[in-house]
């Protein structure tokens, strides 16, 4: 395992190889006064990356850079059809991403590097004037820093051009076991529904990402995704929205009083059903569990919660292998991959 650098170790590029910048490091205030590090590879993915982290996880992540995404971009590879989508303005929602051609249920439609990964305790760490300045020293570095900057700005709380950017695009990212804010230009690009036409694919290893249809997509029209946890009832996602600073008026959230009532309905059915699986599988009652997943599923279906099949799918083959139906087994466990 690379040891942890920082600025007072690292004095000949040997020692911060494969970051292509020295680091460049800032001491917490706050007990336990962590340090935190911007640590830049400028060549990685489409533009580089810079990782304010400390020098630790940043050792423990190294294999991280190694990974060159081809899990998402291989469907991109030698590709005749030409892009799916452009970006472009749309009334009342700034910039946004529509189909170019059809679009395929399952089609990878877009591949995307994270620019900025920033550990989620760092700024409310930091003093914020020198937190601001790590913050530009991390776009600097990178070989497009207008990738982050020209970004929508939409955060009432953030006194500085990239806190905003980064409040207003980025996701949540584990690395080395510790949630982060990473941020993606492109999948940034890409409005919210409730009841998005695609979803992203995460991979752990990589700080590459792709964006996936859910169902067939027509030319012309928004590709969408969703910024808060699918299956969440409209109170629930209104309130996790706040932090992009806007209302959703996608046509669930604009729907009729008892069609929202219906939908909110079904989500904590969901929810509830979830739990008694877990109890029944606790009391050893598999038939019961199974019966009850199905139950989820035709929820599920009814709510285009496709995404969220792929664990009912693993439930389902843990169960019948736990039964020795190794064939029903094996016949969800495929489900479940073609579904990720």
């Amino acid at each position: 395992c690379p040891h942890p650098v920082d600025e007072s170790t690292a004095r000949q590029p040997i020692y911060w190889s494969p970051w292509t910048h020295p680091p460049k490091c800032l001491q917490a205030e706050k007990p336990p006064a962590t340090k935190y590090c911007v640590f830049t590879n400028s060549q990685h993915g489409n533009g580089g990356v810079s990782m304010i982290i400390t020098p630790e996880t940043a050792a423990n992540s190294i294999d991280i850079l190694n990974d060159t995404g081809y899990t998402h971009i291989k469907s991109f590879i030698n590709n005749s059809v030409g892009p799916a989508y452009e970006v472009i303005d749309i009334p009342g929602k700034g910039k946004g991403v529509v189909a170019t051609r059809q679009i395929n249920r399952a089609e990878p439609i877009m591949a995307d590097w994270a620019a900025l990964v920033v550990d989620l305790n760092f700024p409310t760490s930091v003093k914020r004037a020198q937190g601001y300045q790590l913050l530009h020293i991390a776009v600097d570095q990178l070989s497009d820093p207008d990738r982050v900057l020209l970004l929508a700005r939409n955060n009432v709380f953030s006194a500085d051009i990239v806190e905003d950017v980064l409040r207003t695009n980025a996701f949540s990212f584990t690395v080395a076991g510790e949630i982060h804010m990473a941020l993606y230009p492109q999948v940034a690009r890409v409005n919210h529904a409730c009841r998005p036409n695609t979803f992203i694919r995460f991979t752990p290893s990589s700080l590459a990402v792709s964006i996936v249809a859910l169902r067939d997509i027509e030319p012309g029209e928004e590709i969408t995704i969703t910024y808060v946890p699918m299956g969440k009832t409209r109170e629930e996602r209104r309130a996790g929205l706040l932090k992009w600073g806007f209302t959703c008026n996608c046509s669930l959230c604009t729907a009729s009083k008892a069609e929202v009532a219906a939908s909110d309905y079904r989500r904590e059915k969901i929810k509830q059903l979830r739990q008694e699986v877990m109890e029944a599988v606790e009391a050893w009652d598999g038939t019961r569990a199974v019966k009850l997943t199905h139950e989820i599923l035709e929820l599920m279906r009814a709510e285009d919660l496709a995404p969220l099949y792929a664990s009912q799918y693993e439930i389902l083959a843990r169960l019948y292998w736990k039964a020795r139906d190794t064939m029903t087994g094996t016949k969800y466990a495929q489900m479940s991959i073609d579904t990720l």
